[in-house]
Formats: structure tokens, C-alpha cells, sequence
């Protein structure tokens, strides 16, 4: 039994020192972060290999959003404005806050035919939801009077858990039971430390884990009360701004293609009981191409492209019941 014990531990030695070894001299093959760590789960998958995303030349640095789009005047400052506007509500005017699905060339594109409309889109790739909270809050004294559009993908809940995924971000941690943002203003150039980790166990761990979600990390579960708590503040949050400057909201909840071909997560039921609790009109991506479709496999795949995300078509259908629900 010593024995056995002995060469155990020799060997997970040496494995653990090959990995290690692979790993400091940047190996390519090995240091591929979905090998030890979930990208839903662990801040230490985006610092592990980071891959910088590039936004050319169309934004401009933020201190609290990181970045925002050159033509679109956000504050850096949180208002605290109680002016109120003296106007009528407009439903047409429509301001527009999200992730890459809102900013999509594509969704941009059909917007813009909509000739009886005035839209503001303050969206942008990468953000999470977090992000998006934020853009809405640093600009809704300046959106009074006029329909909120927010649109998500329902995992960008998941990317409010980091403070950093392709750069630098804001983050919310609990103190004393109320949130408060972190890592602001973001240093957008912070270079990270390398740190080791015991990879072979990570290795283990991660590989036990995928075998327990079918393989799929979309359904880990992980930190999911510290989401779902910062969902309902989000939604709070919305909720009273919203009412101070006569807004309605609107949400659209955006899916990934695994969602619709494999089947749905716990994100679906958690954000869907959510918004109806809260009594605010959801526009379901999810629900629309389900029932635009025959619910055959190659006819869900046929609404996404090969950037993964909604296609013109899908798009759509989507924008046709957005604006129909105004």
C-alpha cells in the first residue's frame, strides 16, 4: 500500500511538472484555458490566455464602461439629476443599450429602415451585463421620456462575475449586503502577473466537471446565488430609474445556438421568472424562432451565423415583434 501511495504521488509529480513546464515555456497546444478552468466560472480562465479584443479605431476609453462607441456621448460620472423633462412620452423615440447582438451590423442595418422610428444605440461588443446596466444608468437622465430597449444574451449575466474577460472591466462585489463597483476607473492597460496553478488538478477537476454537464459548460451552475442576486439588482435598479424619467422598458433576451439545438439552461427560466415578476415586457428570442420554426434542427441552425450570433433573418423576426410590443 506504501508502495502504491509512493509511485502515486511520483507520478502526479511529474505530470503536474510537465504541465507546468509546457505551460511556462507558452506551449500552444496545452495552454488552452478550456483544458483547466470554465470560462462561466473562473476569472483565471480570461487571464490564462488572454486574447485582446480589437475595436480598431470605433471607440474611446471609458472609466467605468472601458470603452464606449466614438459617436455615442456617454458621461463619466453617474448622474444624480432629479431634473425632470416636461414632455410627452414618445414610444418611437428608442434608445437602444446591450452587447454585441444590439450592436450586430446586421440588427443595425434593419433598424435602419424603420423610417418612422428615432433610435439611440448605445451598445457594444463584449459587454456584459453589468456593462449594459451601467451604460443605461450613466445615460438614462438623458433618455427621458422615450422607450429603453435592453438586449442580452443570457449568458452576458455570466460576465458580471469578472473583472476582467478581453480587457480590463467594472465589476460589482457585495459589501455590507449592497453592491458596489470595483476596479474602476479601469485601468485598461493593467498588465497581469503570470501565476502558476496546480494544473493537473485544475485539469481534473475541470474534466470531472464537463463530464457532470454532459460535457456542455453552459450548464454549470457555478456562482449561480451570487447571479442571480445581481439580476435582481440590475432589474431593480432598471426598474426605479425607469419610472424617475417616465421610460418604458423593453428586454430582449438573445439565445446562443445551443439553446435552441440542445436545449435550454438554467439562465432561461431564472431571467424569464424575472422579468415577469418585475412586469417587463420581454421580448423572447428564444419563444419567437421556436415558433417560427417547424422545430427541426437545420431550421434553428439556419437562423444564426458564422459569427454565431442572430442572422438577418432571425433578426427579423425579432425586431418585428420588438417593435410591435412598442
Amino acid at each position: 500500500m506504501k508502495s502504491f501511495l509512493k509511485i502515486s504521488l511520483i507520478y502526479i509529480f511529474i505530470f503536474e511538472m510537465i504541465f507546468q513546464l509546457f505551460i511556462f515555456f507558452n506551449f500552444k497546444f496545452i495552454k488552452i484555458p478550456d483544458l483547466f478552468y470554465n470560462g462561466y466560472c473562473d476569472q483565471k480562465y480570461w487571464n490564462f490566455n488572454p486574447k485582446p479584443i480589437s475595436f480598431k479605431n470605433e471607440t474611446k476609453y471609458h472609466p467605468i464602461l472601458s470603452f464606449v462607441k466614438n459617436d455615442i456621448d456617454i458621461p463619466n460620472l453617474i448622474s444624480n439629476s432629479t431634473i425632470i423633462e416636461d414632455q410627452l412620452f414618445s414610444k418611437d423615440n428608442i434608445s437602444l443599450y446591450g452587447s454585441s447582438y444590439i450592436n450586430h451590423e446586421d440588427f443595425k442595418l434593419l433598424l435602419s429602415k424603420k423610417d418612422n422610428f428615432n433610435f439611440k444605440n448605445y451598445a457594444l461588443n463584449s459587454y456584459g451585463l453589468d456593462q449594459i446596466f451601467l451604460s443605461y444608468k450613466l445615460t438614462a437622465h438623458m433618455n427621458q421620456n422615450r422607450t429603453i430597449v435592453i438586449g442580452f444574451l443570457l449568458e452576458d449575466l455570466d460576465r458580471s462575475i469578472f473583472s476582467k474577460r478581453d480587457y480590463e472591466k467594472v465589476k460589482f462585489e457585495l459589501e455590507n449586503n449592497e453592491f458596489i463597483m470595483k476596479n474602476i476607473p479601469v485601468d485598461i492597460n493593467k498588465k497581469e502577473n503570470f501565476k502558476t496553478d496546480l494544473y493537473l488538478f485544475k485539469f481534473l477537476v475541470n474534466f470531472y466537471n464537463l463530464i457532470r454537464n454532459d460535457f456542455d459548460p453552459r450548464h454549470d451552475d457555478c456562482k449561480k446565488d451570487y447571479k442571480v442576486r445581481l439580476l435582481k439588482f440590475y432589474l431593480d435598479e432598471i426598474d426605479k430609474i425607469s419610472k424617475t424619467y417616465n421610460q418604458k422598458i423593453i428586454i430582449i433576451t438573445f439565445n446562443l445556438k445551443e439553446d435552441l439545438t440542445k436545449g435550454l439552461t438554467w439562465r432561461y427560466d431564472l431571467i424569464t421568472d424575472a422579468l415577469n415578476k418585475k412586469n417587463i415586457s420581454h421580448i423572447d428570442s428564444y419563444k419567437i424562432l421556436k415558433d417560427k420554426s417547424s422545430n427541426q434542427v437545420n431550421e434553428l441552425r439556419s437562423y444564426f451565423g458564422a459569427d454565431k450570433h442572430n442572422n438577418k433573418k432571425s433578426f427579423k423576426y425579432i425586431i418585428d415583434d420588438l417593435l410591435m410590443n412598442l
